[in-house]
């Protein structure tokens, strides 16, 4: 069934080609831009945290289409960009050079869990953009890394016939709350430094959770409220290795464990992150893309906040 369908998608694209060649070659002169009557809207993006001392907020703008637009999509950085706690006092964001973003700090606008924030831009000739955002709380939800010995399981359709260790993450959701979270791993790496060697640095990055059929970067409590969550984070250890110890590099200095986050998350984030995972993994031909959630108005890009707290 699924090569039918494949099939028959390709002879539907090959007719449209087609198609729009034949109608396209009858026509002298399309006024594309007129007939699509475009606007051009502000793009912006901000995630407010309130475990992190800086807001940065990116603010760049679409293009045309069929306007003739080419080249990057340059930041604006002489644009009036405004939060407020209460939608009747706001605070200016200064644009900083050297991050190429509108920053703001804890001091001049503190942002507090379960506080609800908005957000303004105006530039000119550039319709006015605003949206606004509550801060998840976090929660002790009793987060416990398990380490279960097996010596004979199955993983993403494959089998593991021999000993070894599976790595899993348990928590229970908050029962009544509309939760949705991700795990976040700070990971030591080796840095090369040309002439001085190499030295020991840092990288964030997304833990991908399975659980069974699925792997997940970002997981909402949908169907699953007041549940417990669990997830394999890792398969195949050896019986005899540490798990997450940080690897001896280097025969003079031993490393320490990698550090782990809870993120919870605000909806507009969980939607967002979710539909351009799921945007870059679909991207390609034959098969219709996804929608990237925005909750901006009269814009695009991502108001949203996260809270984190330390599990590892």
């Amino acid at each position: 069934m699924k090569i039918k369908r494949t099939i028959t998608r390709i002879i539907l694209f090959i007719s449209c080609v087609l198609t729009t060649c034949a109608f396209v070659g009858c026509v002298d002169d399309v006024d594309l831009e007129g007939q699509f009557n475009e606007t051009r809207k502000l793009v912006l993006y901000a995630r407010l945290c309130p475990q992190l001392d800086t807001t940065y907020i990116l603010l760049s703008s679409t293009k045309l289409l069929y306007g003739g637009d080419t080249g990057d999509f340059p930041n604006i950085s002489d644009a009036i960009v405004e939060l407020s706690a209460d939608g009747d006092h706001w605070v200016r964001a200064p644009y900083d050079i050297a991050h190429s973003r509108y920053i703001i700090t804890r001091q001049e606008f503190p942002v507090v869990e379960g506080g609800t924030y908005h957000i303004r831009a105006t530039y000119p000739g550039y319709p006015d953009i605003a949206s606004s955002c509550t801060v998840p709380m976090t929660h002790d939800v009793g987060f416990v890394f398990d380490t279960v010995a097996v010596d004979h399981d199955s993983h993403w359709g494959d089998i593991y016939n021999w000993p070894h260790r599976d790595v899993y993450v348990q928590w229970r959701d908050v029962q009544g709350e509309e939760n949705a979270y991700a795990l976040k791993s700070h990971h030591p790496v080796q840095i090369f430094n040309g002439d001085e060697g190499w030295s020991t640095g840092w990288w964030y990055s997304s833990e991908w959770l399975y659980d069974g059929t699925n792997e997940f970067e970002y997981i909402s409590d949908e169907g699953r409220d007041g549940a417990v969550m669990r997830f394999l984070l890792d398969a195949d250890i050896y019986e005899n290795d540490d798990w997450d110890d940080w690897d001896d590099w280097d025969d003079d200095e031993e490393e320490g464990p990698a550090e782990y986050y809870l993120f919870f998350l605000d909806r507009g984030t969980y939607l967002y992150e979710s539909t351009l995972t799921e945007d870059n993994e679909l991207n390609f031909l034959l098969l219709e893309p996804l929608h990237t959630y925005t909750n901006i108005e009269n814009g695009f890009g991502l108001f949203g906040a996260f809270s984190v707290l330390r599990v590892k």
